[in-house]
């Protein structure tokens, strides 16, 4: 073994105690960004919040339904915002987490191993990143949209009276103009005290109210104070009266209401965000089956079927609805993914990686023909080698070895 493939530091003659403490220590050190950056993170949560929900939102109002979501408890608000605060910060902090492992695990491995790690460490990074784009600017708008649009109920369509062909005494009982309902597409921006209107882009009936601030207990007062301050973009108090909007959702008569639950919706689409992530890391699986000489790229390529129909399966499995359109838009990137794969383990070699050449395509021809050459001389050598059992051996030799065969 060469000095330069021997440890940096022995790790079997390290004592048991002495691993515990370097291990607790790398906690304590891993534990240092998360936890501030949770804190953090439920401060922005309602902005979190609010930019999971907008694809929702969009698919409802481009299928016509009311655009909104409900929490059917008092704390599945408060616990949904932990939730995205804590995955967020752990998201964030996953470089400095894995770098705290990779510490820990560095020291007893060999240099080419390290090499090996060098690579897939930023392969991956990249792969998580496409997979997060892809997840919200295709993935999970389309699959809202296809969801949403399978469950919408369709109204029930009526023709508009004529006045020219409508009989003078339906017109006479018919309410005048001045009491229907307006329907506007946008909603005004300076309404008035007791104003209604119809959101035609919504689907709800709006309607504006006095805002009387009630303040019940000190508790809750400090806590709408404090709301302003940490608030981004919130306005502070400035004695005037304030007027509220109050808004109820409009459905088809005699249809289904798609309004979803906040908590659900929000555990809809971290699942498909975890399984989009972790599907798009294949070209990382293909490297590592490759390099240890489990596959091949001829393999990989004689077996794309028998590939197709897994990765059909696996999209059927991460999806959480199972719905063939998005089941689609997930299986055309895993098929790009696994060609990838092929080519990055065509270009990137084992035996490169640990020399520390990348993307070396040179060295590929230069081992290609070396494979070559090698094959047919090893071809040549059978040719010229004679045959011991079909050869006639000399009188000589039988005399030398005094009548036997040695």
């Amino acid at each position: 073994m060469s000095p330069s493939d021997q440890p940096v530091r022995d790790g079997t003659s390290m004592s048991f105690g002495e691993h515990l403490h370097e291990l607790r220590g790398r906690v304590f050190k891993a534990l240092i960004v998360p936890l501030p950056l949770a804190v953090v993170f439920f401060l922005l949560a309602p902005q979190i919040r609010e930019i999971l929900i907008s694809p929702l939102f969009a698919a409802l109002r481009a299928n016509g339904q009311t655009v909104q979501i409900q929490a059917l408890s008092p704390a599945e608000t408060i616990t949904t915002d932990m939730k995205l605060a804590l995955i967020a910060a752990l998201s964030i902090s996953a470089p400095w987490l894995l770098f705290q492992v990779w510490k820990f695990v560095e020291p007893g491995l060999y240099i080419h191993e390290r090499r090996y790690v060098y690579f897939l460490t930023p392969l991956s990074s990249v792969l998580t990143f496409v997979a997060i784009v892809a997840f919200y600017w295709i993935l999970l708008p389309f699959a809202l949209l296809f969801l949403v649009g399978f469950g919408a109920s369709q109204p029930r369509l009526l023709d508009l009276p004529d006045p020219a062909t409508t009989p003078p005494p339906l017109l006479a009982r018919a309410e005048p103009p001045s009491a229907l309902m307006p329907i506007v597409e946008v909603d005004p921006e300076l309404p008035q005290v007791g104003q209604a209107w119809i959101s035609a882009t919504d689907q709800v009936l709006r309607v504006a109210v006095p805002h009387n601030k009630v303040m019940p207990n000190a508790l809750i007062g400090f806590a709408q104070e404090a709301s302003q301050y940490l608030t981004i973009g919130a306005k502070s108090d400035d004695g005037k009266p304030k007027m509220a909007i109050l808004e109820v959702p409009l459905s088809v008569l005699g249809g289904i209401s798609q309004i979803y639950r906040l908590s659900e919706y929000i555990d809809f689409a971290l699942v498909m965000l975890a399984g989009t992530v972790i599907a798009f890391q294949m070209p990382v699986a293909i490297l590592l089956l490759g390099w240890i000489g489990l596959v091949t790229p001829k393999f990989l390529r004689e077996k794309r079927r028998f590939a197709v129909f897994i990765m059909a399966i696996i999209a059927a499995l991460v999806t959480p609805t199972a719905d063939p359109g998005t089941m689609m838009l997930l299986l055309v990137p895993l098929w790009a993914l696994y060609e990838t794969g092929i080519v990055l383990l065509v270009l990137v070699p084992a035996k490169n990686v640990s020399q520390g050449r990348l993307f070396s395509v040179r060295g590929i021809r230069e081992q290609a023909a070396q494979a070559a050459q090698a094959e047919r001389q090893w071809t040549t050598s059978d040719e010229d080698e004679p045959d011991d059992w079909h050869t006639p051996r000399p009188k000589d030799d039988d005399q030398s070895t005094g009548g036997r065969s040695s």
